[in-house]
């Protein structure tokens, strides 16, 4: 409370610290959730004109909301609990498809992977370095002069052959695509779109025209179904030399020579809208038709990545934070970020860990892959100018505390992916803010450096320099300290030893938590051993329901999947009984790990 936003998609290149000066960045999701004594309820003002958020601002009395154009149209929510307003709100705004397996496995990316032989070579280093990865991003040095679905032939003489040697390694590719298409004739996407009024238009009529990283640049028409459907068609040309992702970047929409005008014109199916009206849905619509396209390409569930978004846009696409910056403050803002965007519906999100911009250092990207190594997106990314942050660009000490929360992330996937199975039905995030479980507690309402992971884990990073003793607030109930497991009653704060190499984590008394042996990669349909790790502490047994399916396509959607419930004692002696069973891959090892 105490700040205003603006709801207006920006890309502002200045170091974002909390500041009441800085109101609007790259996503718009107009919604809120209020938390009272005596009740809690959500507003999702659904107007994608420029709207505003006076929470507490202008008065301490009140909160006021209001739009600079369009229709005074607003949601509003109620329940017992905050899981009720967002099962609502996602109920009505979408939720987050199953994904497929290997998009929860590590990311790398830099904006400077120039050559065929550099992401060969940075391949290489993973397996040299015993360090798990399942993608590889390419940033836009891949493409024909920025020109986007092109591929430059002088850096990547076979895209193809460079996605079949990673596959072959477990590795997949991705590619970033920007909206913005190069003025060029000749140019495929160029003459398609002009012949067939495909673009964004000046008030007279005319192609409007800005500038981005191709130079002079057109803005396709995302409004209307006709340029979706053609927008997405070329997915084809990447999906067919072997790529397995889209990262929708640039399209809040952002340009160099001055944002695009109130009245640019995007004349639709028929149905003109200016720029004012489109802005803050651009990235959305622009996401819908990566999704569509490759899903009709591939027949695999797509992966999506974009940058901009409006209310909704958890159902085509996952999305990060944007471009932030290797600073202390930035690794600490991550923790509410993400949150607060799981909280608004949006699941499937992480940070560019260790900062995309500035200069990162063995403690900051120590500290930052432990704060990350639950997020939905586990994504190293950063600037072309900056310095590299891959883990062995560092010393031994480093390397091998990010080896261990990388593979910490590993052991853990069915169990994200069991919440994201949840998430599925019922729009709760996969990390969770603590008062969303224990929203009575007054110490929770406020808790920005902790996060619980479904409502068994609970995470407490250091986010400060130096720091090597982290206060914890435990919540009411048994906690097992994942490293010791030392057995603590909640309901009070604990100091924690937490040197470079620790990061604080807790499991809930109780609780069952489907895990993995140790991989190196996602295999096609998840791994053929399952452990359950039990947490005896009160209860004479405890049950977990967990999902499986081939991890790829649709056919979960006609009943291939299975559900098992497993009970364990506190012996450990695990009873398993099938609760749905439609798809005919079963595990062929399980085993309980008590703890």
């Amino acid at each position: 409370m105490g700040y205003d936003y603006t709801m207006w998609n920006t890309d502002n290149p200045d170091p974002h610290v909390e500041n009441p000066t800085f109101k609007a960045l790259y996503k718009s999701i107009p919604f809120f959730i209020a938390l009272r004594n005596d009740c809690v309820y959500g507003i999702f003002f659904d107007n994608h004109f420029k709207t505003n958020f006076d929470m507490g601002y202008s008065s301490t009395d009140y909160y006021s909301f209001g739009a600079a154009d369009g229709e005074l149209d607003y949601f509003f929510f109620y329940g017992d609990t905050i899981a009720d307003i967002i099962s609502q709100y996602t109920a009505l705004t979408g939720r987050c498809p199953l994904p497929q397996l290997w998009t929860l496995g590590y990311h790398q990316s830099r904006w400077g992977y120039s050559s065929q032989q550099e992401v060969l070579d940075l391949a290489q280093n993973f397996i040299d370095n015993d360090l798990p990865c399942d993608v590889i991003h390419m940033d836009i040095d891949y493409m024909d002069n920025y020109k986007v679905f092109t591929v430059d032939k002088n850096r990547f003489p076979d895209l193809t052959a460079l996605s079949d040697v990673l596959h072959q390694k477990g590795i997949r590719l991705v590619t970033i695509i920007d909206p913005g298409t190069k003025v060029e004739n000749g140019y495929h996407m160029y003459e398609e779109g002009i012949k067939n009024n495909y673009f964004a238009q000046t008030p007279d009529g005319e192609v409007y025209e800005n500038v981005v990283w191709p130079g002079d640049s057109v803005f396709p028409d995302y409004t209307s179904s006709i340029v979706r459907n053609w927008w997405g068609s070329q997915t084809k040309f990447l999906l067919d030399q072997g790529i397995s992702g889209i990262w929708n970047d640039m399209n809040e929409p952002a340009s160099f020579r001055g944002p695009l005008p109130d009245d640019v014109v995007f004349p639709g199916d028929d149905m003109p809208r200016q720029h004012k009206e489109v802005h803050n849905v651009f990235g959305h619509l622009m996401a819908k038709a990566t999704y569509e396209g490759i899903k009709k390409n591939s027949g695999k569930r797509p992966f999506v990545i974009t940058r901009a978004c409006y209310s909704g846009t958890q159902k085509y696409s996952t999305a990060w934070t944007g471009d932030n910056q290797s600073i202390w403050a930035h690794l600490k803002l991550s923790i509410p970020q993400l949150l607060n965007l799981g909280m608004s519906g949006m699941p499937f999100v992480g940070t560019d860990i260790g900062g995309f911009g500035s200069n990162t250092n063995p403690e900051l990207l120590s500290r930052w892959i432990q704060a990350s190594c639950f997020a939905p997106l586990f994504r190293n990314h950063c600037a072309k100018f900056s310095r590299c942050q891959e883990p062995w660009q560092f010393d031994k000490q480093t390397l091998d505390i990010y080896r261990t929360y990388v593979r910490l992330r590993y052991r853990f996937i069915p169990y994200l992916y069991d919440l994201f199975y949840e998430e599925s039905r019922t729009g709760m995030p996969i990390i969770r803010p603590l008062v969303m479980h224990y929203q009575s507690d007054p110490e929770v309402r406020e808790c920005n450096d902790e996060y619980l992971v479904g409502d068994r884990i609970l995470v407490a990073p250091v986010t400060d320099q130096g720091v090597h003793v982290k206060a914890v607030y435990l919540p009411q109930g048994t906690w097992i300290d994942y490293w010791t497991k030392e057995r603590i009653s909640g309901g009070k704060y604990i100091l924690r030893d937490a040197p470079i190499d620790v990061c604080p984590i807790y499991i809930k008394g109780d609780s069952i938590i489907p895990a993995w042996p140790q991989l190196d990669h996602i295999p096609d349909g998840g791994s053929e051993e399952l452990i359950l790790e039990y947490y005896p502490a009160s209860a004479d047994s405890s049950k977990y329901v967990h999902y499986q399916d081939n991890g790829a396509d649709f056919a979960y959607e006609a009943g291939e999947y299975n559900l098992y419930r497993f009970r364990a004692d506190k012996d450990g002696e695990l009873s398993v009984s099938m609760e749905h069973e439609g798809y005919e891959h079963h595990y062929e090892t399980l085993r309980v790990e008590v703890y």
